[in-house]
């Protein structure tokens, strides 16, 4: 419940200056274009590196989580495995990673990967509360999608798109709304996902 009071509270706090101050900021960051289905490929096991970069962002958005429908946020995610047991820890703008986003768990198993367990915010995934995707979209992309709902502040569907730590997103497509301030200059000076996303530093 502290991580969601936290979010809550933070962006309801930004929503309000950006509203006084009638800055656009709001309205650049919640464009977002879906991967084309077209391209998505059937998941196939894959060499997954440890450190991942994307953006995640909520949809269909009930409650207090209402103002933010289509607002996305940059993250960074770490992978660990256990032998043929896989965990992405991912973390964003407004929340480091020790006080992280999300933690997936999930496997590979015929063909495809599946949700163990986990947490988003402050709510426990349960089996298959996760779809997890993994696609070719010149060159790999992680996908994660799920829904969150909290009694106390509502409901949303989350998206998150994730490529490998280093690599370049695509022209022409969605990107993450820091790329090329924040993470472009971390991959040319050879850093890894830094613990807090500070995309003003």
């Amino acid at each position: 419940m502290k991580k969601v009071l936290r979010r809550v509270l933070l962006l309801t706090c930004c929503l309000g200056f950006w509203t006084v101050c009638g800055c656009s900021f709001l309205e650049k960051k919640i464009t977002v274009v879906e991967t084309d289905a077209q391209q998505e490929t059937e998941a196939q096991q894959a060499e997954l590196g440890p450190y991942w970069y994307g953006y995640w962002y909520l949809t269909d958005a009930g409650d207090e989580w209402r103002p933010l429908d289509g607002y996305s946020w940059d993250c960074c995610g770490q992978l660990s495995s256990d032998g043929d047991a896989l965990s992405m820890l991912i973390w964003d703008e407004d929340m480091p990673k020790d006080y992280y986003l999300a933690r997936i768990d999930f496997r590979y198993s015929q063909g495809s990967y599946s949700c163990t367990g986990g947490e988003f915010l402050d709510i426990s995934l349960g089996r298959e509360a996760a779809t997890i995707k993994l696609e070719d979209d010149k060159g790999k992309i992680l996908k994660f999608s799920g829904f969150y709902s909290d009694d106390s502040t509502g409901s949303f569907y989350y998206v998150i798109y994730l490529r490998p730590w280093g690599d370049q997103w695509p022209t022409g497509q969605s990107r993450p709304y820091y790329y090329e301030t924040w993470y472009l200059p971390k991959i040319e000076a050879g850093e890894d996902p830094p613990d807090v996303i500070n995309p003003y530093e």
